[in-house]
């Protein structure tokens, strides 16, 4: 049998015993598992950026992984819990993989689709503090799952998903308004249109960029006519429209900082006006 693998999202950072902690019974309880740390510098109120890496990085192991995902886990007492809805932590089948999530909001801005199983997790009765739910609940929904139990027999039912999406971007004749929705630790910026949902609108015709901008950067973006396939496609410095690794449209300067040199952040607008 190949050995199961489990992925760890968190914002717990690198400076604590945390991380090592749940690794740590992961390994002394899961014979032969492989645990693999995708983040831990999550930010709790970045949804976002949180989403990439549940949708592009999660997604893109094999089917039977787990992903543990513990961000902004804030619950204060079960019937605080309960009553919002909001604050539960879930178990989602999801495309043949096992999310264990303590939000459910990041899961609805970070699935496409429904969730082929989705129940709530139950309050663990034997522990003093729900502070760390990953190492004192997680971890045995993982050795329970990889165990072979199904995914009803772990949690209980609760309310499906609601689907939550970003904006999205808008097209009005000559014009296609799109805006930032992802910034790399690089300062690229990731639009929130696809390559090929930027081509069928495109049609053929030239474009240009027009950025929001904060005074007293850059006026380079000008030059921005056509879609590079590498950074490199332009002089050092100089600005680029390409197509990221998740196959959205990016902006990025060579050997340096888009977001930095054009004063970009999330949800920073970008035009593009069609000629011809």
């Amino acid at each position: 049998m190949e050995a199961p693998i489990v992925t760890l999202t968190t914002d717990w950072g690198c400076k604590d015993f945390f991380v090592a902690k749940v690794k740590g019974r992961l390994y002394s309880e899961i014979p032969g598992v492989r645990v693999v740390d995708l983040s831990h510098q999550q930010a709790w109120n970045d949804l976002a950026t949180a989403a990439n890496v549940v949708r592009h990085g999660c997604m893109s192991f094999p089917v039977g992984s787990v992903h543990i995902v513990d961000i902004g886990s804030d619950v204060t007492s079960p019937d605080a819990s309960m009553a919002s809805g909001e604050r539960q932590s879930l178990l989602a089948s999801y495309r043949g993989h096992y999310l264990v999530c303590s939000s459910r909001k990041l899961l609805e801005v970070s699935l496409d689709s429904e969730c082929d199983e989705l129940v709530a997790l139950p309050f663990p009765d034997a522990v003093r503090s729900l502070s760390f739910l990953a190492y004192d609940q997680y971890c045995d929904v993982v050795k329970a799952l990889l165990s072979g139990a199904g995914v009803a027999e772990i949690g209980q039912p609760c309310a499906p998903l609601r689907r939550r999406s970003f904006l999205q971007a808008q097209i009005d004749g000559n014009q296609l308004d799109t805006m930032v929705v992802y910034l790399d630790s690089y300062g690229n910026v990731d639009l929130n249109i696809s390559y090929e949902e930027f081509e069928a609108i495109r049609a053929g015709r030239r474009f240009k960029v027009e950025l929001d901008r904060c005074i007293g950067c850059s006026e380079r973006y000008e030059d921005v006519t056509t879609i590079s396939r590498h950074y490199s496609d332009v002089q050092l410095g100089g600005l680029l429209l390409t197509v990221s690794s998740t196959g959205y449209l990016q902006l990025a300067v060579n050997k340096d900082s888009a977001s930095r040199l054009l004063g970009l952040s999330y949800t920073s607008k970008c035009r593009f006006t069609f000629v011809g």
